[in-house]
């Protein structure tokens, strides 16, 4: 606490996690009870019930916890209003009663406040820990469930709904455990008050008792609804969770679709629904507390009435006695039973979605994987598939697979084959025991390491990735980073391989994830490796390393099953397996197949889908086979084995009739990546560098930064660390990482202001203050007028009495006795009091409701203002913040703003009003208790700033330590395959484990100090207790109404002050959450969306398409480097643009300063209108792009096409039939309604890129963009992607950032960048005729075969494209370029003969004729 208010508290502070709150013990504990819970279900027929494994884990040391409740309600609650009768009876008789009597009285009531403090802080300590274990145990047991899914059972959940499971309905075990306890102990505690009341008012006790106990049955239909009401939200807020999720890890993809609009519509509506129920619920709940505030009084005015109805006597003890055992009495049956029966009901639900979740099927270790118990020698190893039939889900009739069968032993090489959707990775799956089997066997004799599709890294260093869990041994760590070409990649880290990757490898390029992941396999030191296309996200040099080296020789005794696209690797397999539509179309070795002709190369040309020749090359062929265009079946076989050979063999041999095949033919051996390709003599080279290098090298730029990047922050140490876009080098570098935002000090009156006026206006501020003032004074007028009306009844007794006594010996009776004066009779006191009880219940509840009502509002906007801010921030801020951060504020933030903060804040304003209502009678009796008031006020202030300093820290930091859990499981199930693949789910259920256990330090430290808080409040308290209690002894001529008045409300006063400082202190940790989520609605914006009225394009622009830049650079943050360094160029219309470039070279940097995804400076003018000058949705809707990482959506196909609802359903289908995935959309239940899985799982990553490419088709812009759209897919896709573009974007200007060079060979131009910098720029075969051009260079790295044959098609475009001059012109100019381009030096005279215009467009002179 000393430390927390000298200074800011850290992470390091925290303690170290108590023994009995280890995440892991709670963990096991708990999976024994479910898994005993699981047994007895099934023999008694019934389904599993969370809560008896929790009440078996936890009932025992709860039920000891519920003595202590007992204890203080049973006993001491109903003792104290006792001793206080006692005291009145004192004060209304002194001169009978001693005064030995009154001062037992008043010490017992201090004594009994101080056994309170050894009672029920020990009481709620222990709850709240007790609910601290079932929330870890809970936590761990989810997780742990999470790593056994089956495939099948994760389409149908999501991780936002598992994010939900840890963070809300785990807290109900939080609230439920402090008042659960009092479903018995209220009827007990009942049962003891009627007794004693019946002892001091008879019978008319149980007029309001009666009225008590309605409330049970009341409170229980209540409970019902709660129940009902919080299952509805929590599927609501599921929802709004797995969208936000989807939204926040495609914002990339939203922002270039310029699709901000639809997904803000969708959150907003979801949010609707949610805050629907949730303002349902608290219109429930506004009747709850308005029952609650005024039972008290409905109660005690009709056990009083009938007390009088019935012929008794008011007197002061009666009266005060039964006010303070009925309030007791109705505190619990009102507001802790319910809480109780609401608390436990929605726990219950929860309980229920967790036992849905625990009962999801996992995955099957069936039969059919038969694994040896042992691990035999190397040389024994073997895997055998024997007629495998499988499919992923029994609802769906086809097989995935279908009778495949393959066998492949220790030194073997097994190449999987086939188009997309073919079943190849269902075949890995199947053979990891993912995909369960139908029929079939599958036996593995080894260890198995795996080698994903979609390269996986978690957040941690690159050796941890690497290592992964195993034993670390130098020597053959070093060999596995030489083998996996990873070498010169640790080089430029400024920690080597000690550097932090960050979540989901943010700080790695595409290509060193695929290392990464790839080292992770080979370092394991498995038997049998299986590997699912490892090599099409790498360089072509580094892809024909990694062959060599790593698969060939390192891994040369091992099994091996490679999935690959890449068919120049396929002659050195051993086997061959070719799969089509999950069926087996052949398997053999390279040779067999060739000789066989029809089944392999039936299914090669298949897999083009006989795409047609492009323009260039159609008809040209000088006695070729072209059939209709398109490519001769076993041709290809013959050109791609022809490309493969040596060099010395291909020597003179393109072949004239082969032309037509060449770019299919380069596909078999260049479907490659080129981004990082270094100019080096051998093909085989990794690690020499000739290119050109900018000034600083990366690794002196990324050392010289190094004290900005790869740092952990103190308040995230194992969140994200480096920001990462597609540019690997230059964006490492792009800004630090954004840590979890995290303010200092006392939370500003500015974020209170901000917070209710986003719910209202002032009028409505002002008439909700006025209803608060109005009620109050009621609330407190009704306990006057019960004072009031007691010393008037008392006093007209003992007149009655003394005019009996003085009247020789007649009897007055008490209705003869006139009314004292300045009193009522009892008839006006009793509608008086009955007008102000109803006034009190009907403005209570018009100030509860309409304070919801504002709440509910101010969360509302919230919300929306946060959402539509974060939408609207630049791409960067979602590189550098962690998902776990951003999804902690839409749910666990906003969750606490929904459900928590306004009761909390009510509680505060209710406490608030009812101090100064206590005060104001206290002061009209004895001005003089004022005193110790005050300085109780004092101490209370002091103490509470001395509280909060640290509590505050400690509330933040707990909240912070809570992202990591969140982000950790997000990792693991992105991961799952692999993780469940290297059989490490232990180590990840341990660092989870270890991410729990610093949230429970944290929690703990939270706990304790509130608990400290409270136990001093209590002390203070009993001392004012005291002071007031025996400050009344010396009074004379005191009505015993006004003295029991006075000690009653100061007892209740001290309980109440207590209360409100703790529920203060709440507000202002729970105005956190406030906080976090106005910081986010607060962030920078990028430019508008929309254009100004007056510089509106026309409608039909682009209708050309030319862009030209202008002078550009770019820089991501102000203090670095630009990354794209004055770019002049023009791009004409209808061209098609390739651009090339090493990794780091600017390439995704040159679109995304085309698309603003970040602000470029220079001019960028697209058909003459400078885009800088328009709304980002003009530019960004203008511009189609097919991603590198296709993207989709949860919900329909047709929304996932189409989010405006902009075209008709004939133009989705043709739009889809284009792209050849009609049929495939037809197969799927619904059509264009079928439903697509969370990030488009039920599809494969070709039919997901193929939907992109259906995207672009349907808004038909002038401008497309490929941003290495073809680097994950095979052949066939790759084939139909480019022969749609060549057909449909005919009339586009088309830019393609390339990965595989045949790809952009016959493109009109080429640019090629290096460092940021424009180096070349011009057509293809003018490059390539220049042999000290850096794109010569790049061709020359393919290999001597697939090099002649690029230069061939690049030659063969050019010509066609040129065709139209005259054939001496045509001749001479080429002679000229060629002769030119041999002669002219290193300044890049070739690449700018005529820069005419000044806008870096490339011109050539035409011959003079």
């Amino acid at each position: 606490m000393k430390l927390g208010h000298k200074r800011p508290l850290k992470e390091s502070d925290l303690y170290q996690v108590q023994e009995e709150d280890v995440s892991q013990t709670l963990g096991d504990a708990m999976q024994r009870k479910w898994n005993e819970e699981i047994e007895r279900s099934k023999k008694a027929g019934r389904k599993p019930k969370y809560y008896k494994a929790l009440l078996r884990c936890f009932g025992v040391q709860y039920a000891r916890v519920g003595i202590l409740a007992a204890i203080e309600e049973c006993v001491l609650r109903v003792v104290q209003p006792l001793l206080l009768g006692g005291l009145i009876r004192y004060y209304d008789n002194r001169y009978v009663v001693s005064l030995t009597s009154g001062l037992v009285c008043a010490v017992g009531i201090v004594v009994i406040s101080m056994v309170h403090i050894f009672v029920y802080h020990p009481y709620n300590f222990k709850c709240r820990r007790i609910g601290l274990h079932m929330k870890t145990a809970t936590c761990t047991h989810i997780f742990r469930k999470a790593l056994r899914l089956s495939k099948t059972a994760l389409g149908e959940t999501t991780i936002g709904q598992m994010v939900n499971l840890l963070s809300n309905d785990v807290n109900r075990f939080d609230t439920s455990c402090i008042f659960l306890h009092y479903l018995w102990i209220g009827p007990l505690q009942t049962l003891i008050v009627v007794v004693i009341l019946w002892y001091e008012i008879g019978p008319s006790c149980l007029a309001g008792i009666f009225l008590l106990i309605l409330f049970v049955p009341f409170q229980s239909w209540l409970g019902k609804v709660f129940s009902r009401l919080r299952l509805a939200t929590a599927h609501l807020t599921d929802d709004r969770v797995r969208i936000m999720n989807e939204i926040v890890n495609a914002m990339r993809v939203i922002k270039m679709y310029a699709w901000e609009k639809p997904f803000t519509e969708l959150v907003e509506l979801s949010r609707k629904s949610e805050i629907g129920v949730i303002m349902k619920t608290n219109y429930f709940r506004a009747i709850n507390m308005s029952v609650f505030f005024t039972s008290s009084k409905v109660i005690v005015f009709l056990c009083l009435l009938t007390f009088i109805l019935t012929g008794n006597i008011l007197t002061a003890e009666k009266v005060f006695v039964t006010i303070s055992l009925i309030n007791n009495v109705r505190l619990v049956m009102t507001l802790f039973f319910p809480f109780g029966i609401a608390m436990g009901s929605e726990m219950l639900v929860s309980c229920d979605r967790l036992e849905d979740f625990l009962q999801m099927e996992e995955r099957e270790e069936t039969n059919s994987v038969q694994r040896s118990n042992l691990r035999p020698k190397p040389r024994d190893c073997s895997l055998t598939v024997t007629g495998l039939t499988a499919k992923w889900s029994s609802a769906t009739e086809e097989n995935t697979l279908t009778n495949v069968s393959c066998s492949v032993k220790a030194g073997e090489l097994l190449a999987v084959i086939g188009p997309v959707g073919a079943g190849k990775g269902s075949l890995l799956n199947a053979i990891l025991g993912e995909l369960p089997a139908k029929s079939g066997s599958i036996k593995l004799q080894g260890k198995i390491a795996y080698a994903s599709q979609e390269p996986w890294v978690f957040s941690g260093t690159v050796r941890q990735n690497i290592v992964f869990g195993q034993p670390y041994h130098e020597k053959k760590y070093n060999e596995v980073l030489r083998v996996c070409a990873l070498e010169t990649d640790l080089d430029q880290f400024p920690n080597r391989d000690l550097t932090t990757v960050g979540e989901r490898g943010m700080s790695l390029s595409g290509g060193q994830k695929a290392r990464v992941n790839l080292a992770r396999a080979v370092y394991c030191d498995a038997d049998i490796y299986l590997l699912d296309d490892p090599l099409s996200a790498v360089d072509t040099h580094v892809g024909r390393h990694l062959f060599d080296s790593c698969i060939m020789q390192h891994l040369q005794h091992k099994v091996r099953i490679l999935v690959t696209h890449q068919l120049q690797f396929l002659k050195s397999a051993s086997q061959i397996l070719v799969l089509r539509e999950g069926h087996m179309e052949a398997i053999g070795s390279y040779h067999q197949l060739v000789n066989s002709g029809m089944d392999f190369a039936s299914m090669l040309s298949e897999s083009q889908e006989e795409v047609k020749i492009p323009t260039v090359l159609r008809n040209t062929s000088r006695g070729g086979t072209v059939i209709n265009g398109a490519i001769p079946k076993v041709k290809l076989l013959q050109d791609l084995e022809l490309a493969s050979s040596p060099p010395s063999q291909f020597s003179g041999r393109v072949r004239n009739d082969s032309i037509s095949s060449l770019h299919d033919s380069v596909e078999a051996e260049n479907i490659m990546t080129i981004s990082g390709a270094h100019t080096t003599n051998s093909s085989y080279s990794v690690c020499d560098d000739s290119l050109p290098t900018s000034p600083r090298s990366p690794k002196q730029h990324l050392a010289h930064r190094s004290d900005k990047i790869f740092i952990a922050t103190e308040e995230e140490k194992s969140e994200l660390l480096v920001g990462k876009g597609d540019d690997a080098e230059e964006e490492n570098d792009k800004g630090q990482t954004g840590s979890e935002m995290r303010s200092h000090g006392t939370v500003k009156n500015k974020v209170y202001m901000q917070y209710l006026r986003a719910g209202s206006g002032w009028c409505v501020i002002i008439i909700l203050i006025i209803l608060n003032v109005l009620t109050q004074i009621l609330f407190s007028g009704t306990d006057y007028w019960l004072s009031y009306w007691t010393n008037g009844e008392q006093l007209r007794a003992r007149l009655a009495v003394n005019m009996s006594t003085g009247s020789n010996g007649t009897n007055y009776s008490y209705t003869d006795t006139p009314v004292p004066e300045g009193y009522l009779d009892t008839v006006t006191n009793v509608y008086i009091y009955t007008g102000m009880t109803i006034g009190l219940f009907v403005l209570s509840m018009g100030r509860t409701v309409l304070f919801f009502v504002v709440c509910m509002a101010s969360s509302r906007q919230l919300h929306n203002k946060m959402f539509r801010t974060v939408i609207r921030v630049p791409i960067q801020f979602f590189d550098l913040h962690p998902v776990g951060q951003m999804l902690n504020r839409f749910t666990k933030d906003l969750g606490q703003i929904d459900e928590m903060l306004p009761i909390t804040v009510f509680d505060v304003i209710s406490i608030f009003l009812h101090f100064i209502g206590i005060i104001g009678v206290i002061s009209y009796i004895n001005v003089w208790v004022l005193l110790p008031t005050v300085l109780l006020g004092g101490i209370f202030i002091s103490l509470r700033r001395f509280y909060l300093s640290t509590a505050r820290d400690v509330k933040r930091l707990e909240g912070i330590t809570r992202s990591p859990v969140f982000s950790h499981l997000s990792a693991s199930l992105q991961g799952l395959t692999t993780i469940r693949a290297f059989q490490v789910q232990q180590s990840f259920i341990q660092d989870f484990d270890h991410h729990q256990d610093l949230h429970s330090s944290a929690w703990f430290l939270f706990l304790s100090t509130t608990r400290w808080f409270g136990i001093c409040l209590d002390w203070i308290s009993c001392i004012y207790i005291a002071v007031v209690t025996f400050g009344f002894m010396g009074m004379k001529d005191a009505l015993g109404g006004d003295i029991g008045l006075a000690i009653s409300s100061a007892m209740l006063l001290s309980g109440m002050f207590q209360w409100g400082v703790r529920q203060s202190a709440e507000v202002e940790n729970q105005m956190t959450s406030v906080e976090r989520v106005l910081e986010y609605s607060s962030l920078e914006s990028e430019a508008p969306l929309e254009t100004d009225k007056d510089k509106t394009p026309r409608a039909d622009w682009p209708e050309r398409g030319v862009i030209t830049f202008g002078d550009v650079s770019l820089r991501y943050n102000k203090d670095d480097p630009p990354v794209l360094k004055n770019l002049n160029f023009s791009i004409k219309r209808k061209e098609k643009v390739g651009i090339v470039g090493r990794t780091g070279a600017g390439k995704s940097s040159l679109l995304t300063s085309l698309f603003r995804l970040t602000e470029p400076m220079g001019t960028i003018t697209i058909d003459d209108i400078n885009i800088n000058q328009l709304g980002l949705h003009d530019v960004r809707k203008n511009i189609s792009i097919i991603p590198q990482d296709p993207t989709l959506f949860s919900g329909t196909m047709r929304k996932n096409l189409d989010p405006f609802t902009q075209y008709t359903d004939d133009q989705l289908w043709r739009a889809l039939e284009e792209v050849q995935l009609k049929e495939a959309i037809c197969d799927l239940e619904g059509g264009l309604e079928a439903r697509i899985s969370e990030g488009g799982s039920n599809l494969s990553v070709g039919q997901r890129q193929l939907v992109c490419l259906a995207r672009a088709i349907l808004r038909h812009n002038r401008i497309l963009v490929l941003d290495e759209a073809t680097a994950n897919v095979d052949p066939r896709t790759d084939g139909l992607i480019q022969q749609t573009i060549r057909s449909k974007f005919q009339e586009c200007t088309v830019l393609t950032i390339a990965h595989r060079l045949h790809t952009i060979m016959d493109s009109d131009r080429v640019m090629v960048l290096n460092a940021g910098s424009l180096h070349e720029f011009d057509e293809p075969h003018i490059l390539l005729n220049k042999e000290n051009s850096m794109f010569h260079s790049l061709v020359q790295q393919t290999g001597r075969g697939a090099s002649e044959m690029l230069h061939q098609i690049a030659k063969k475009a050019y010509h066609e494209r040129h065709k139209d001059d005259a054939p001496s012109s045509t001749t001479e100019r080429q002679d000229n370029v060629e002769g030119d381009c041999e002669k002219r030096d290193n300044a890049g005279d070739c690449e700018r003969r005529d820069d005419t215009e000044g806008d870096g467009e490339t011109r050539i002179h035409k011959p003079v004729t």
